[in-house]
């Protein structure tokens, strides 16, 4: 019974830790996990009309700084993540955005590739060796801040309410 026991609490962690999590933004308030700080700045605000009604239109930057005092290497390969995207680092959801006249309703911040030099034997003569770039996974350097900008269209007078949910992706060993 312990060992049963044991065994179905150890899944019901794991499983939990693989899951997104996910947290209201206010704007110019960060939050911090695991070492990384995530935000968003309103770089402008305007008035616009779509058909016959007014809306609040903003130029929102989602940012993600690494403060984790270390580089993240991450795994190529398929991602856990709903959008299939195997360098997702973060989802920002704007709950009140319209999407009228082509803007977005959400943003993405993404790991950079990362590539690795090696060598090989070139093909059809053994005795020389040529270099070659091979992508590896991807990278979120420490102090680095990764950056999706966006514009969102919101009803008038009331400002983006942003959500963010954070992807775990699976580090390089």
């Amino acid at each position: 019974m312990f060992i049963k026991t044991c065994f179905t609490s150890i899944i019901v962690f794991l499983s939990l830790q693989s899951m997104a999590q996910t947290f209201d933004l206010e704007e110019k308030a960060t939050f911090t996990e695991n070492g990384f700080e995530y935000g968003y700045i309103i770089k402008n605000e305007q008035t616009k009309k779509a058909g016959d009604e007014e809306f609040s239109r903003y130029e929102i930057t989602f940012f993600i700084i690494n403060k984790s005092s270390c580089n993240k290497i991450y795994r190529q390969g398929t991602s856990s993540n709903s959008y299939n995207v195997p360098n997702l680092l973060a989802t920002f959801n704007c709950r009140n955005a319209n999407g009228k006249r082509l803007t977005s309703k959400s943003g993405n911040v993404r790991a950079r590739d990362f590539y690795i030099t090696i060598k090989k034997k070139k093909e059809g003569d053994e005795k020389k060796e040529v270099t070659e770039s091979v992508k590896a996974g991807f990278i979120f350097r420490n102090g680095e801040t990764l950056r999706d900008n966006v514009i969102v269209l919101v009803p008038l007078g009331e400002k983006p309410q942003i959500q963010c949910t954070v992807n775990h992706l699976q580090e390089l060993d």
